[in-house]
């Protein structure tokens, strides 16, 4: 009997070893099959994406900035360069400067403005209008998105000029051409778009939430091309 108790243990001891050392192989395998895979990405900090479109400074004058996609603050520049995805300009009390986009969206800033340039994707143009005075011009391939504040403009074809007033928190849409779409939330939340057509002046307040449309005073509508300045 004893003999035969020293026998059973020295089994389960060995069941216990054997099996203790094909769980530590198996973890050992299963652990070499697992392959981190390699992340490559195209993305560039310095670079906009391959797929969107530039601006070129056509024309400029005065004090016009330009802050690149990596800089936090911006510096002034004295001959025209390619504008980015990404990028902002600025002009100075006496600055004026002209982008355009791929012949299809021109930009004219006026003294005093600050504007960012978000999203330019050959399918829609998404820009940041912190400041000052810009008259946008565009055709109807490339619909232009303009954010002030928490107002949102939709220009797909025409002229406009829109004026935002940083320390007032206001914005005035005045469309000579086409229609131009704008989109808010009151205060209440609630979604509003307003269709301005030419000859109209849309007057948005932020710190309200409010808006209203008035006629532009002796208007003409305009029958040059978009890009004729």
């Amino acid at each position: 009997m004893k003999l035969m108790l020293i026998f059973l243990l020295f089994l389960l001891i060995g069941i216990s070893g054997v099996g203790g050392y094909r769980y530590i192989i198996d973890q050992q395998k299963g652990s070499k099959l697992i392959v981190v895979p390699t992340v490559t990405t195209k993305f560039s900090l310095s670079n906009a994406p391959s797929d969107s479109l530039k601006g070129t400074i056509a024309s400029m004058s005065g004090i016009v900035k330009w802050q690149s996609r990596v800089a936090t603050k911006p510096v002034k520049i004295t001959s025209p360069r390619i504008i980015q995805q990404g990028e902002s300009l600025s002009t100075g009390k006496n600055g004026k400067t002209i982008v355009i986009i791929k012949n299809d969206s021109l930009l004219s800033l006026a003294p005093n403005t600050d504007i960012s340039f978000i999203q330019l994707l050959p399918v829609n143009f998404v820009l940041e209008q912190n400041n000052g005075v810009v008259t946008y011009q565009n055709n109807y391939h490339v619909p232009i998105s303009v954010r002030s504040f928490n107002l949102i403009s939709i220009i797909s074809g025409g002229s406009m000029q829109i004026s935002v007033n940083e320390k007032d928190k206001t914005t005035t849409i005045t469309v000579m051409k086409g229609i131009v779409r704008e989109g808010y939330e009151d205060v209440d939340n609630n979604s509003t778009v307003v269709t301005v057509n030419a000859g109209e002046i849309f007057s948005f307040d932020d710190t309200t939430r409010s808006a209203r449309v008035t006629k532009i005073p002796g208007f003409v509508q305009q029958s040059s091309t978009p890009f004729s300045h």
